[in-house]
């Protein structure tokens, strides 16, 4: 007897984009897709007549928002596994959507291989989150329920690769390590480290350090 095929629903509002999304995670042996949906509406009427494991789902929904429906979903399904699939850079959202038990997270411009992983380990229970979005999600943990400072002020307006280098100096690596560790060059290290410095007003990778430390960031 043959094994059980993964039950996918596809939500997103645009119809081409979902189509082909369908079309491609279909053609995997282990995957099937039972349909794709652009609402919530049409997403329920799916789930009354099928059973599925995994929802591959977009941020906005005709005007939608897809967490919320999303949560919607978790609520009458524990048990489904949510993989955002989105071309919105919103590394904000990423707390939410953990906390609402998203369990991956893939950029549309990103690789088919990073979307058939996040959706068969989702099946399983397992996270999947790119390296950017969860040292974002961790950084912005390491200081919930704080106060709001000056200095952690300063350190929300930096990207999620920027608090990855300066996390990595809070460590004392080297651009040079830092580089190989990050997977970028070393003057690729040196931008984001000017940036860093500009953008926390301060005048030295060391006083980066301290200034981070001040606003309760926690190195690695």
């Amino acid at each position: 007897m043959a094994p059980r095929r993964m039950r996918i629903l596809v939500m997103d509002d645009h119809c081409v984009f979902a189509e082909a999304l369908a079309a491609r995670l279909s053609a995997e042996p282990d995957l099937m897709v039972v349909g794709t949906a652009a609402t919530s509406e049409q997403a329920m009427d799916l789930f009354s007549h099928n059973e599925i494991d995994v929802v591959t789902l977009d941020l906005g929904l005709g005007g939608e928002d897809g967490l919320l429906v999303g949560r919607r979903l978790r609520d009458r399904w524990p048990d489904l596994g949510i993989v955002v699939v989105t071309a919105a850079a919103d590394d904000d959202r990423v707390s939410e959507a953990v906390q609402m038990g998203v369990l991956g997270w893939v950029a549309k411009q990103g690789s088919i291989e990073a979307l058939l992983i996040a959706v068969r380990g989702a099946a399983r229970g397992e996270i999947h989150l790119p390296a950017a979005l969860l040292t974002h999600l961790l950084v912005s943990q390491s200081t919930q329920g704080r106060p709001s400072t000056p200095e952690a002020d300063a350190i929300a307006r930096l990207t999620a690769r920027e608090l990855e280098v300066l996390r990595a100096l809070m460590e004392g690596l080297s651009r040079n390590e830092i580089g190989a560790m990050l997977h970028i060059s070393p003057n690729t290290v040196r931008t984001h480290i000017r940036t860093i410095l500009r953008k926390l007003n301060v005048h030295s990778a060391l006083t980066a350090v301290a200034f981070a430390r001040r606003a309760g960031v926690v190195a690695v």
